[in-house]
């Protein structure tokens, strides 16, 4: 038993060690946060963020950003803790002031629209819920399915079909809304214009004859990739190429 009991309380403590010291960088970053050290909370932040991730993490990455002036990077962060947190309102505020910022509004890619019925709906702030409520409405089936085989009265018997049949709509409706989330969670097809002032190319290669000009902070659809070359698209349908190290992904 020594032999065995030895790696089980390893496997118990070693998360339990790495959940105490991530909690403690947590800590440390607020209180660097409040004293106004933003870049020492954000390099704290970010050594969180290299084990786990959330919205709350993200935005506050964000927030960081946002106090030492660089606006590219605040709405990067602003936008992913919106694609992990739809519907949180204090990030969508955030990003808006941000997004004020930017030199190129009118073409640019609509960043997330919140705050609809819909988007609370179907993302809230757990990325999860539906996937949780699946497993519950596809559990609450099976249990009314095998209990309404021994029932032998009519009337339960009908009754527990029926709640069979909700839980079966609910597991199927509950699967969709999860699937749904994981591919927005998973979603890479937009970015962020890192470069103060980026020439957009009617080719991939170094000379190709400039389209127009983008400044940093801007949203932009992602196309196809070729080499160290990326092409991209805005709202208006106008597409070019940009270096690769020029756009950070969403």
């Amino acid at each position: 038993m020594k032999g065995l009991l030895a790696p089980l309380c390893l496997a118990v403590t070693l998360p339990l060690a790495a959940q105490s010291s991530t909690d403690a960088l947590l800590r440390r970053a607020e209180a660097a946060y409040s004293k106004g050290d933003h870049k020492e909370a954000l390099a704290l932040y970010d050594s969180v963020n290299t084990h786990f991730t959330s919205a709350s993490l993200l935005f506050n990455m964000g927030n960081c950003w946002s106090k030492l002036g660089d606006v590219p990077h605040a709405i990067l962060y602003y936008e992913r803790a919106l694609r992990l947190g739809p519907g949180a309102d204090d990030i969508q505020a955030n990003l808006d002031q941000e997004r004020s910022k930017v030199v190129d509004r009118m073409n640019e890619l609509p960043s997330l629209t919140l705050g609809s019925l819909w988007d609370k709906l179907q993302g809230g702030t757990d990325v999860d819920q539906w996937a949780r409520r699946s497993l519950w409405a596809c559990a609450i089936m099976a249990a009314a399915a095998i209990a309404g085989t021994w029932v032998r009265k009519r009337l339960a018997k009908r009754l527990l079909t029926a709640v069979a049949a909700i839980a079966l709509v609910s597991t199927v409706c509950s699967a969709l809304l999860a699937f749904y989330r994981v591919q927005q969670v998973e979603d890479r097809s937009s970015a962020i214009i890192m470069s103060p002032t980026l020439d957009i190319l009617g080719e991939p290669r170094p000379g190709g004859t400039r389209l127009f000009v983008l400044h940093q902070g801007t949203k932009v659809g992602l196309m196809q990739r070729q080499g160290d070359w990326q092409e991209i698209r805005l709202g208006s349908g106008a597409v070019g190429w940009v270096p690769v190290g020029s756009v950070e992904v969403i």
